[in-house]
């Protein structure tokens, strides 16, 4: 049994692999970042240093190749077994048809295993991928099926079907737009592409934090990144601090944190503006009223630097240009 420093040694060569990847040609800004993940992961997972890695001469990837040679260029199918990897397909469509998705992977393998260079097969074992809910192995196929035939439409509809079962859906959206571009008046891609930009547009809003959605002159600030770069603005916690300053306010937030705390009740009757009376907030209603208070009584104490901090937070001029509006 490998010791734990024979461990650490390969799994240090694995990250100084996924190292050299990073500055390989050919590694694409989004392979970057899943690979720079990965590497960091393991990094911290076994506590690597350099000192840990294996000599120059022995790298991993140089002691797979020795040991697991490329293998032979595939040989032209025959006639015959090109009828015989159909069939099998075939049938896996029946399986689909069932929902018998098992199945129907064993058998487009098995095509696969005769006539490795149809694109087809691997995109429908995607499909099937998909229908037990093994996202990622149908990310894969479809890119080994586009990899055979980059013009393959229907690899990307499926692709960005993947990305929407995994609510990916800015992800989702760049695949149906290729596929639209390989068969510009396929409805069904336009269909999907529409149900992706609307679903989008909802996750976006339902990141924007509540109070601050289109409420108090504050809104159009964006979800929860949003928020973080309010907070480290100066300029928004110079006005919040103001604010607070108003005892109105003050016993406004110290009923807000009672509520979320579980705390009991009220030590006195002061009322807050807009509010029946000033106790703990007892449901989520409640909180998003004080919530919208806050926000409309920093409104009010200083519109203009409200108005400068919006176009501070999206661009400069209220528009937000990394993320348009989708139509």
């Amino acid at each position: 049994m490998a010791s734990n420093s024979d461990i650490k040694r390969f799994v240090a060569s694995i990250v100084q692999f996924l190292e050299d990847e990073l500055n390989r040609d050919g590694v694409t800004p989004e392979m970057a970042e899943s690979i720079d993940v990965a590497r960091q992961c393991l990094h911290m997972a076994y506590t690597t240093t350099p000192e840990d890695v294996p000599s120059s001469q022995n790298k991993l990837l140089n002691v797979f190749l020795e040991a697991c040679p490329p293998p032979a260029k595939p040989k032209a199918v025959s006639e015959e077994d090109q009828a015989k990897a159909e069939q099998l397909k075939q049938e896996g469509n029946e399986m689909m048809k069932k929902e018998k998705f098992d199945d129907a992977i064993d058998l487009y393998t098995k095509a696969i295993e005769i006539d490795s260079q149809n694109a087809v097969y691997y995109c429908n074992r995607a499909a099937a991928q998909t229908g037990r809910q093994k996202y990622d192995m149908s990310l894969t196929d479809c890119k080994r099926s586009l990899e055979i035939d980059p013009k393959y439409s229907k690899a990307f509809s499926r692709m960005g079907l993947t990305y929407s079962k995994m609510e990916m859906y800015d992800e989702a959206i760049k695949s149906y737009k290729k596929a639209l571009e390989l068969d510009p008046e396929n409805e069904g891609y336009k269909k999907n592409l529409k149900i992706a930009e609307d679903k989008l547009s909802s996750q976006n809003a339902m990141a924007a934090p509540p109070s601050m959605a289109g409420l108090g002159g504050l809104g159009g600030m964006g979800g929860m990144g949003g928020m973080a770069d309010m907070m480290n603005n100066p300029m928004f916690m110079n006005m919040a601090q103001k604010v607070m300053q108003d005892p109105n306010m003050q016993k406004m937030a110290m009923n807000m944190m009672s509520g979320m705390m579980g705390g009991g009740g009220n030590d006195g009757d002061v009322a807050v503006e807009g509010a029946a009376a000033a106790q703990p907030p007892t449901n989520f209603n409640e909180i998003l009223q004080m919530g919208q208070q806050f926000a409309q009584q920093i409104s009010q104490n200083n519109p203009e630097a409200v108005e400068e901090l919006r176009k501070q937070m999206q661009g400069g001029d209220g528009e937000n240009k990394d993320n348009p509006p989708t139509t």
